[in-house]
């Protein structure tokens, strides 16, 4: 890897920056306007669909039908957060444009590092790449795209091998202005809503790809800066003739990297925050419907596996803060003992000092975000689940 060659976030994360792109949530201040329009447009053509849903869950609640409450609260509930993360991208579209300068900034003085820095740098990238990248979109798609995928399955496998053909709705809604349950089967309305909602799970897609990708990309940075920082000090030491303008650089380096982790809190605090009670909620839900049912649906057993959704940002978090505990040991380890110079003696009591502070990803700036965290919302699942079924 001493020959990889940095290069900005669009073109270093093409999958996240097209999905971005697509969901109007790439902050790029040029097309503030422009994807403000988009959003509405986008927000427009799937309100119809939403309306209905909400509509028919209001009907089976008001017939004590918790099953089928349930069924629809599955789905909408993801598809409308999915809508939350754009608003709030714009919202704090000023912050995230600062996240992506700051990783811009960052890969075009990689370019500058040599030997096992620069392998260090090159790996942590190939590592999201692969990981926060490209891992985390064939999850989504699994899930997005397992609710269509078996609905085609199914017409195929019916149409071609059964005499008495049944058709499959890629998510079962009664036609709104029939009282028959059956003429949802009825041409056009299937058609129509099959390539409705065909298309809505491209748009589920591109919203949760995008942004929980993106923010998987700003942890890892952040643990990738420290890490750097870190070596930069050691090869500092044993600089004579510039250490102290090297050590000076490394403080500078310390100072932007926390800034760096307080634009992330500030950018995605609310969104872990509103994870953090919808996946209890969905966990419990999902199994709750799977237990009920009368067959299994392996479209809500992925939507079990979708657990996933919190554990990865609980993950990331839970890394940033061990690698943040770690700087300390790191910045003392770094061989000032062995420099006789008064002034960079003096230097190293605040460094160290500063990179004690404990760092946490927090969710409504209450919850920190870590594995205990993730364990405590499976026990929680687990006893809603449970009273649910009492």
């Amino acid at each position: 890897m001493s020959n990889y060659v940095f290069k900005p976030f669009h073109e270093t994360y093409r999958i996240i920056t097209f999905t971005m792109i697509a969901a109007m949530i790439y902050p790029n201040p040029a097309t503030e306007k422009r994807r403000l329009i988009y959003i509405g447009l986008m927000l427009l053509s799937v309100i119809p669909l939403a309306f209905m849903i909400v509509t028919e869950m209001y009907e089976f609640f008001m017939a004590s039908d918790l099953n089928n409450t349930i069924r629809h609260s599955t789905v909408i509930g993801p598809f409308i957060g999915g809508f939350v993360k754009v608003a709030l991208m714009y919202y704090k579209r000023r912050q995230a444009n600062e996240l992506v300068s700051e990783i811009n900034r960052d890969h075009l003085a990689y370019n500058g590092l040599k030997g096992e820095d620069r392998e260090i740098a090159a790996s942590s990238i190939r590592n999201c790449q692969i990981y926060c990248e490209l891992g985390w979109t064939l999850i989504v798609m699994s899930c997005g795209l397992s609710f269509p995928v078996i609905a085609i399955l199914l017409n195929i496998h019916s149409f071609t091998f059964k005499f008495d053909s049944t058709k499959h709705m890629i998510h079962d809604i009664n036609n709104p202005f029939t009282d028959d349950p059956e003429d949802r089967f009825e041409s056009p309305f299937f058609e129509i809503m099959f390539v409705y909602t065909f298309f809505s799970s491209f748009i589920y897609i591109i919203n949760y790809v995008g942004y929980d990708g993106f923010f998987g990309l700003c942890i890892n940075h952040a643990c990738l800066k420290m890490k750097l920082y870190c070596r930069a000090l050691e090869d500092a030491m044993r600089s004579e003739s510039r250490r102290h303008e090297k050590i000076v650089a490394v403080i500078e380096e310390q100072r932007r990297t926390y800034e760096y982790i307080a634009l992330i809190q500030d950018t995605f605090n609310i969104w872990l925050g509103l994870i953090y009670v919808a996946t209890m909620i969905q966990m419990c839900t999902c199994m709750y419907h799977i237990v009920q049912s009368f067959n299994i649906d392996v479209r809500y057993i992925i939507f079990v596996i979708s657990i996933i959704h919190i554990y990865l940002p609980c993950r990331y978090a839970a890394n940033l803060k061990c690698m943040a505990a770690e700087t300390p040991t790191l910045i003392y380890c770094c061989g000032w003992e062995s420099v006789s110079d008064l002034r960079i003696k003096r230097m190293m009591p605040f460094m160290v000092a500063r990179s004690q502070v404990i760092v946490e990803i927090t969710a409504f700036n209450m919850f920190a975000f870590d594995m205990e965290l993730f364990v405590w919302i499976m026990k929680t699942s687990y006893s809603m689940f449970t009273l649910m079924r009492s």
